[in-house]
């Protein structure tokens, strides 16, 4: 029988599997962190297993905490070797919306073997435990008050330094045009964070912020219950017609990419040969950031307040009390830090699907997968449907966001490459992968309006990207998004309109017609798409319905800048048009 001292060992290796392969495919990446902050977790984990074990004299009286950590090590450990993450907020969002049917489905053929394999595994962990226990393994004094001494100290010693920076950079006199700067320093990732990422220790924070994130939706969900939009119907056949009104926002889009917007790349094919379509040529996103984008689209924010909380619900309960049944459909993460602003809004819907296992930082589900979602709920057959599709369309890597099928923009990065935003290096693969990305998209925007097409409902649908994105345009120094660029917030928006739509309504689609060429905001979904379902709220919104015939311009204002035609422009980094950095 093996010696109890050799059986801890074999236990604490067990426990450390998955921080271990965490660092590995740190150190195996490309990436901009310095070698001291890929170690970090790792060493995080060495120091706080040394506090632990030492705090007793007695090593057996760790075992009550050791053994049900071991237990779930195997689950973070294949998490992360599928998705190349460790598990977080996202995924609890996605369990704690998840029944037995959906688990058993997602599972398949391998639900048994998995549930026999975790019986299997609790029985020789408690067999183990049972060993060490009666090894009664003890420190050898002087060797514990070192383990304990240096452990804690260290730990001390590092939170000292990152009290001791966040001071630092909070007395920083920030410049008035920081968000101009976008200076090519990395960020460190922090301690909190480099906790919060190591198992099993992270494991607390991960819990905290998950109920931080209940709690925010809970508390907009009673708000959204409260709040009346008092609709008002256009006429009576708009309130009794039976229809389909679906929204797709979009992903890091760039109009001067698609071919529908007259790219020269033939990346839209399909859209662009689509009846029924109105592009708008000039839009610009309220935000460059999805996190404050969406938001905006979706909700009726006063232009003074538009990074204010909302204090009202969004256009999915405006739908619901025009008498629709709403749904949410996303690939992106049902909780986190970026998500928890968007997810609040999913929960208005009656019904929500997150079919993403993964956070936007990882190859997850693709956006096809809601496809068969959208003909379930179609075959429904309900009177009146709203339907969301919040996709991940071309956010970065953009090699995640499409099949092998649809690599035809070659050489494009690979899914196992590392995308460099910072150095323009990769920028003729980045630029073909996104490509790419917009192709897969097109596919599935194409997918979606088929089945509406083939319904021979009256049904409509609007698309609009969150923001934009730079590759390396202009005197841009990076790829990415959240900075000074025009092509940050310039995004693609459409609306496609059946046939019954236009038979019902024969001046709706001219007035959309009149806007092609116009400068327009997605802050102008929200009316736009209450507008095609045939409806009104009470309250005024800053911006109108496109295809209300009395619609009034209305200045286009964004995040952090005020005004995008007379405060933005001028001042990006991209000043060449965007149109000049196509390849």
């Amino acid at each position: 029988m093996a010696p109890a001292w050799l059986l801890l060992l074999l236990l604490l290796l067990f426990l450390s599997g998955p921080i271990l392969l965490d660092v590995g495919l740190a150190l195996m990446d490309s990436g901009n962190e310095t070698l001291r902050f890929r170690l970090l977790p790792l060493l995080l984990h060495t120091l706080l297993l040394g506090v632990l074990l030492s705090a007793r004299a007695r090593l057996r009286s760790a075992l009550w905490l050791l053994m049900p950590l071991a237990a779930i090590a195997p689950l973070e450990f294949f998490y992360l070797l599928q998705f190349r993450l460790p598990s977080g907020l996202h995924v609890y969002g996605v369990v704690a919306d998840t029944d037995w049917q959906e688990a058993s489905s997602w599972m398949g053929p391998w639900l048994w073997p998995f549930a026999a394999a975790m019986v299997l595994l609790l029985v020789m962990l408690a067999w183990v435990v049972r060993q060490i226990q009666h090894g009664d393994l003890r420190w050898n004094p002087r060797l514990r008050r070192l383990v304990l001494g240096g452990s804690t100290a260290l730990l001390l010693l590092l939170a000292g330094i990152e009290w001791a920076t966040l001071e630092v950079e909070s007395k920083m006199q920030r410049p008035a045009n920081e968000y101009l700067a976008h200076s090519l320093a990395v960020s460190d990732p922090g301690l909190l964070s480099q906790l919060e990422r190591s198992f099993p220790w992270g494991l607390p924070l991960r819990w905290q912020r998950f109920r931080e994130h209940q709690q925010a939706l809970s508390a907009h969900r009673e708000a959204a219950a409260r709040h009346d939009f008092h609709v008002r119907w256009r006429d009576a056949q708009d309130a009794t017609q039976a229809q389909v009104v679906v929204m797709v926002i979009g992903e890091t889009g760039r109009p001067d990419r698609w071919q529908l917007f007259g790219a020269p790349r033939e990346t839209t094919p399909k859209l662009s040969a689509r009846r029924g379509i109105v592009s708008f040529e000039d839009a610009v996103s309220g935000a460059s950031a999805t996190r404050e984008a969406v938001p905006l689209m979706l909700t009726r924010r006063p232009p003074a307040q538009m990074l204010a909380p909302p204090n009202e619900a969004s256009v999915v309960t405006a739908f619901k009390q025009a008498g629709f049944r709403t749904y949410w459909l996303s690939t992106q993460g049902a909780a986190g830090a970026h998500e928890t602003p968007i997810s609040v809004l999913a929960r208005e819907a009656d019904e929500q699907h997150f079919v993403n296992a993964v956070d936007y930082r990882g190859a997850g589900a693709l956006d096809g997968e809601l496809l068969p979602l959208v003909q379930k709920i179609l075959d429904k057959g309900e009177a009146r449907q709203f339907i969301v599709l919040h996709t991940l369309g071309s956010h970065l890597h953009y090699a995640h966001r499409y099949p092998p099928s649809f690599e035809r923009f070659k050489p494009a990065l690979a899914l196992r490459d590392k995308p460099d935003i910072w150095r323009p290096v990769q920028v003729e693969e980045m630029r073909n992968a996104y490509d790419n990305s917009v192709l897969y998209t097109d596919h599935v925007i194409d997918a979606v309006i088929g089945m509406l097409d083939h319904a021979q409902r009256r049904s409509s649908l609007m698309y609009a990207a969150d923001h934009g994105e730079t590759l390396y345009d202009g005197d841009c120094k990076r790829a990415g998004h959240g900075f000074a660029a025009a092509v940050n917030y310039r995004v693609p928006m459409f609306v496609w309109l059946s046939d019954r739509w236009q038979l019902d309504k024969p001046d709706g689609r001219r007035q959309l017609e009149r806007l092609r060429s116009e400068p327009v905001s997605a802050l102008a979904v929200f009316p736009t798409l209450t507008g095609l379902a045939g409806f009104d709220i009470a309250a005024p919104h800053a911006h109108g319905d496109l295809g209300a015939a009395e619609r009034r311009p209305a200045p286009r204002l964004v995040t952090h800048f005020g005004d995008f035609d007379k405060d933005l422009l001028g001042k990006q980094c991209d000043s060449r048009p965007a149109s000049s950095s196509q390849r």
